[in-house]
């Protein structure tokens, strides 16, 4: 799978969210829920169909699966469907 721009928002959107949810104190948590906010906003606002259902952007944001997972039930719905 070729990494788009719309992909690599995606998953910078997951690591910050996997961040926040690893944050020890709450600097650290308050910075990165501001970063996967930015990711966020660059999302919504670039990219219309962004978490159609479906897409990485779904099972991310929808979901909350890390952008691995999200790739991986991907693969195994396009397997499954051949």
């Amino acid at each position: 799978m070729a990494i788009t721009n719309v992909e690599y928002l995606i998953q910078k959107y997951s690591e910050a969210r996997e961040n926040v949810n690893g944050s020890n104190d709450n600097n650290s948590k308050i910075y990165w829920k501001g970063v996967m906010d930015t990711y966020h906003s660059l999302l919504t606002l670039g990219f219309l169909d962004w978490s159609n259902p479906g897409s990485t952007g779904y099972y991310v944001f929808q979901e909350n699966l890390t952008y691995q997972q999200a790739i991986n039930k991907i693969e195994k719905e396009l397997t499954s469907n051949c």
